[in-house]
């Protein structure tokens, strides 16, 4: 038996109550959804590597953008957008600074390599 459906009364009698609604289903969480938070935080650790945080990033926000059901995003998806959206700008930066670092060069040599 059930453990929620029994109840005591007053004078020690069980009276079983038969439940007439269905269990409640969980909504099914998307898998794009989920795909899109792992690409994210892969596209975060690898952005000390070439092109890893691009590529994984930009996929996180692939993912995370097709996986938008109802003009609602799951908490999945918001979090693969954020954690992508982060890699991406991770990159971004080390990028420019590896940009500067060669113009510093560049003027420094005076425009010869």
């Amino acid at each position: 038996m059930d453990q929620d459906n029994q109840r005591e009364d007053q004078a020690g009698n069980w009276n079983y109550q038969i439940s007439t609604q269905p269990p409640v289903a969980k909504p099914q969480q998307s898998r794009l959804a989920l795909a899109s938070l792992v690409m994210g935080i892969l596209g975060i650790v690898t952005t000390c590597c070439v092109y890893g945080g691009i590529i994984f990033g930009s996929l996180g926000i692939l993912f995370a953008l097709l996986s938008k059901t109802e003009e609602k995003f799951e908490n999945y998806a918001k979090a693969g957008l954020i954690t992508s959206i982060i890699a991406v700008s991770i990159f971004g930066i080390i990028m420019i600074f590896i940009m500067a670092l060669g113009l510093v060069e560049y003027i420094q040599t005076g425009g010869a390599y």
